[in-house]
C-alpha cells in the first residue's frame, strides 16, 4: 500500500471515528452514569473494607495475645524438660487467669498427655497417646513437621462447645552451659491450648451480622480459602464480598463481608446526569477519536516504512537494543542480514515505479512469512531490507538462516501484468563476533553482501521478461 493509499485509509478512519464519537454520546453518558453507580458501590465497599479491617485486626490481636501467653510455659519446658505437676499447675493457672479465651492447657511428652490444667473435668485425657487418636494425629504431625505453632479447629469438645486448639511442638537441647550451638534440638513433645470460640469472637467483637453488615469466616484448620466454613453463610463468599486474610502461625483464615441483602445501587437521581452528559459526551467522543487517530498516524509514520508497512531504521534500532539486552542476559548470539534485490534499478527504469513498488510489496510479504515471530524484517531504503534474527548460535546457523531467506526470494513474481524473475543478494553478520552495535554489524553484513554479489555466488535478477 502506497503512502497516498495509507493516507486515504487514515482519513476514512478519522471520519469513521468522528461518526463513532457521535454514536458514543449515549454510550458515554451511560458510562458516566455507570461510573457514578460504581462510585456509590465503591463507597459501600470502602465502608465494609474499613469495618472488616478493624474486625480482622481485633481477631488477629486476640489470637496472637492468647498464643503469646503460652510462650513462657513452652520456653520453660524447653529448658526444664522434667517439669513436675506442681510447677506446671502454677504456671498454667497464671496463664489461664490472664488469658480469658483459654479453656485448658496440656502438655504431651513424647505425644502422650502428661499434664492438663485444670484437671477437673479433664482427668480422662491423662495418658492418652496422640498417635492412637486418628482425629487428632494429622494436626499433631503437621505441627511437628512445620516445627511451629498450628491452629486447628473448630472442634467439638466432649464437655460441650466448640474450640480452636493451638499446638506447639517443644524442642529441647542438651549441653547447657554455653554449648547449645553444638547440640541439635530434640523433640520433647507437644503443648496445646484449647481456645474457647465464643469467648474469642466476643472479645474480638465478631458476629455473623452487625450494623447492617454480614460476615463469614472460613479456613478450618488454618487452611485459608480452601478450608471449610467456621461461621456464617458459605454463599457470602460467592457474592463478590470484601475478603481479607486473618494471619495465623503457619496458616490463615479468610473473613468476608458484604452489606446485608447484598450490594445495593440507588438509581434515582441519575437521569439528570444522562441529560447533561449527552452534549459533553458528544464533544469528548469527538476529541478522543481525533486524538487517537492522530496518535496512530504519527506513530505509524515515525516507526514504519510508508510503502511496505515494515519497521523502518528507527524501529529496527529500538528492536536491536532490545535483542542486545536480552542476549547480554542470556548468552546465545543473534544474526543480522543485509538483503539487496539484484537489478532492481532496471525494473524502475524499464517498467516504472508502480511496478517497482509492487515488487517491493511482494518481497516484504515473502520475507515476513519466512521469519519467526521473534525476528524482525525492516526496510531501510530503496530495495534494501534488514532481517534481525534472534538465537543464531554460530556460523552454521547463520548460513542456514541466509539460505532460508534466499529460498523465499527467488522465482517468478507477477506485478501489474508483468512476469518478473526475482533474485536477491544477502550478506550476514553475527553478534558479537562481527560487532557490538548496529552500525558495525550492518557495515559487516553489507560488506559481505557486496562481496558475494561481486563474486557471483548469489542469485542475480533478470527482469527482462
Amino acid at each position: 500500500m502506497g503512502l497516498t493509499s495509507r493516507l486515504h485509509t487514515i482519513v476514512h478512519g478519522f471520519i469513521a471515528g468522528s461518526v463513532l464519537a457521535v454514536l458514543l454520546v449515549i454510550g458515554a453518558t451511560e458510562l458516566i452514569v455507570d461510573l457514578l453507580q460504581t462510585n456509590q458501590l465503591e463507597r459501600q465497599r470502602i465502608e465494609v473494607v474499613n469495618r472488616l479491617a478493624t474486625l480482622r485486626a481485633r481477631l488477629e490481636g486476640e489470637i496472637n495475645s492468647t498464643l503469646h501467653l503460652t510462650r513462657g510455659l513452652i520456653a520453660y519446658v524447653a529448658i526444664n524438660p522434667e517439669l513436675d505437676n506442681d510447677k506446671f499447675d502454677l504456671l498454667a493457672s497464671e496463664i489461664i487467669s490472664v488469658g480469658r479465651n483459654i479453656r485448658n492447657i496440656g502438655l504431651a511428652k513424647d505425644n502422650i498427655i502428661t499434664h492438663v490444667f485444670p484437671l477437673a473435668g479433664n482427668e480422662a485425657a491423662l495418658g492418652l497417646e496422640y498417635k492412637k487418636i486418628p482425629a487428632q494425629w494429622p494436626a499433631i504431625q503437621r505441627a511437628i513437621d512445620v516445627g511451629g505453632t498450628t491452629v486447628a479447629g473448630p472442634v467439638s469438645l466432649v464437655q460441650g462447645g466448640y474450640a480452636f486448639i493451638a499446638r506447639t511442638p517443644i524442642f529441647t537441647r542438651g549441653g547447657l552451659g554455653g554449648h547449645l550451638a553444638v547440640h541439635k534440638p530434640a523433640y520433647w513433645g507437644m503443648a496445646s491450648i484449647v481456645i474457647d470460640i465464643p469467648t474469642l469472637f466476643d472479645a474480638a467483637g465478631i458476629a455473623p451480622e452487625q450494623d447492617g453488615i454480614q460476615f463469614a469466616l472460613r479456613g478450618k484448620d488454618a487452611m485459608g480459602e480452601t478450608g471449610e466454613m467456621i461461621f456464617g453463610d458459605f454463599e457470602l463468599f460467592q457474592a463478590n464480598p470484601v475478603v481479607q486474610s486473618v494471619l495465623l502461625p503457619n496458616g490463615s483464615w479468610q473473613i468476608g463481608a458484604q452489606p446485608v441483602g447484598g450490594w445495593q445501587i440507588g438509581i434515582s437521581g441519575f437521569w439528570q446526569y444522562r441529560l447533561a452528559g449527552w452534549l459533553g459526551a458528544l464533544l469528548i467522543g469527538f476529541l478522543i477519536a481525533a486524538l487517537l487517530r492522530t496518535r496512530e498516524i504519527n506513530k505509524s509514520l515515525a516507526l514504519h516504512d510508508h510503502l511496505t508497512g515494515l519497521p523502518n531504521r528507527r524501529l529496527l534500532a529500538d528492536r536491536f537494543d532490545n535483542i542486545v539486552a536480552r542476549n547480554n542476559r542470556v548468552s546465545g548470539g543473534f544474526g543480522i542480514f543485509y538483503i539487496d534485490l539484484d537489478g532492481f534499478k532496471g525494473i524502475n527504469d524499464r517498467y516504472g515505479h508502480k511496478v517497482g513498488d509492487g515488487l517491493l510489496l511482494e518481497v516484504a510479504k515473502r520475507m515476513q512469512t519466512s521469519i519467526r515471530a521473534s525476528d524482525t524484517v525492516a526496510r531501510i531504503g530503496g530495495d534494501e531490507f534488514i532481517v534481525l534474527a534472534d538465537d543464531v548460535k554460530d556460523g552454521v546457523a547463520l548460513r542456514q538462516v541466509s539460505d532460508h531467506l534466499l529460498s523465499h526470494l527467488k522465482g517468478d513474481v507477477y506485478v501489474d501484468g508483468h512476469c518478473l524473475e526475482l533474485h536477491a543478494s544477502i550478506g550476514s553478520a553475527r553478534y558479537p563476533e562481527d560487532g557490538d552495535d548496529i552500525d558495525q554489524l550492518l557495515k559487516a553484513a553489507d560488506h559481505k553482501m557486496y562481496q558475494a554479489k561481486q563474486s557471483g555466488k548469489v542469485y542475480r535478477m533478470d527482469f527482462g521478461r
